[in-house]
C-alpha cells in the first residue's frame, strides 16, 4: 500500500461538499471517505457518490442523521447497505452500514479492485490516505485488475461492477475476469432450495443445468443491483421470453 500523490490527495479534499468536510475533520478516522470518488478525482471526472465507511453501525447511522439535519434534507434514506443523504445534484453521499471496519487499513483490504482501492481521512491533524501499489498504474490505463479479497459481499457484485466500469471504457485481463466469475459461481449451490425457491424454479425443473445456472446467474446479478443499468445499454432481454418477464 501507499498513498496518494500530494496533489491529487489536496485536489481530493478540495473537491469535498463542505459539510461533509467539516464532518470528516471532526469525526477523524472513524469516518473514511473511500472508493469512487477518489478515483474520479484522479482522473479528472465530476465525482457523483461519496462512499464514507464507519467503525460501527451505529455510527453510519448517528453520521447520516447529523449530515441530514445540518444541510436540513429531511431524514437519510435507508437501505439494506447504505443510509444516503442527498446533499445537491450533484453530491450523493452514502454512510454504508452493512459492511463496517475497525481501521482504514481493514477498508483498504476489502476492495475488489485496484482502481477503486482507495481511502482518505482526517488523522493527526492532517488529511492521510492509502491506495493500492497498482492503483495509478491500472488506472492510467484503463485496466481492471481484480484483487480477490476477502470480504463478504453478494455473490455477483464484482461481477456487476466489470458491467459498469467496461461501459466507462476500461478493459479486464482474461484471469481477472477469471477469478470474477469463479467468486460468482462459488456464491451459489444451483440445487440448494433457498436458491430455486427464490427464482421460481420448482416449475421448471426440467431445464438443462446451463439454462438453470443462467437463470440464477441473472436473478443474483439483478438482486444485487438492479439499477445497475438503468437505461439497458448492456442489459437488454436476449430473448423474446424474457422481454415478457422483464419488471417495469
Amino acid at each position: 500500500m501507499r498513498e496518494l500523490n500530494i496533489h491529487d490527495l489536496n485536489w481530493a479534499v478540495r473537491l469535498l461538499p463542505v459539510r461533509l468536510r467539516n464532518q470528516m475533520l471532526k469525526y477523524g478516522p472513524r469516518l473514511v471517505l473511500g472508493g469512487g470518488y477518489i478515483r474520479s478525482t484522479v482522473s479528472g471526472e465530476k465525482p457523483n457518490d461519496l462512499d464514507l465507511f464507519t467503525q460501527t453501525e451505529d455510527d453510519a447511522k448517528l453520521f447520516a442523521k447529523e449530515l441530514a439535519e445540518d444541510a436540513k434534507k429531511g431524514d437519510p434514506r435507508e437501505t439494506g447497505n447504505a443510509l444516503s443523504v442527498k446533499l445537491s445534484p450533484r453530491h450523493f453521499v452514502q454512510y454504508i452500514h452493512r459492511w463496517t471496519f475497525p481501521t482504514p487499513s481493514d477498508l483498504i483490504q476489502s476492495f475488489d479492485f485496484t482502481i477503486a482501492c482507495s481511502a482518505l481521512w482526517f488523522e493527526s491533524g492532517k488529511w492521510t490516505s492509502l491506495i493500492d501499489d497498482e492503483f495509478y498504474a491500472d488506472l492510467a490505463a484503463k485496466r481492471l485488475v481484480y484483487r480477490r479479497p476477502q470480504r463478504n459481499e453478494d455473490a455477483g457484485g464484482s461481477m456487476l461492477r466489470v458491467l459498469k466500469f467496461y461501459q466507462r471504457g476500461f478493459r479486464i485481463p482474461l484471469d481477472s475476469l477469471g477469478a470474477v466469475i469463479a467468486r460468482l459461481v462459488d456464491g451459489v449451490d444451483p440445487n440448494g432450495v433457498e436458491v430455486l425457491e427464490k427464482f421460481d424454479f420448482k416449475s421448471t425443473l426440467g431445464i438443462t443445468t446451463e439454462e438453470r445456472w443462467g437463470k440464477i446467474i441473472t436473478g443474483l446479478l439483478r438482486e444485487v443491483d438492479p439499477q445497475v443499468d438503468p437505461e439497458h445499454f448492456s442489459r437488454l432481454p436476449s430473448t423474446p421470453t424474457e422481454v415478457k418477464t422483464e419488471e417495469p
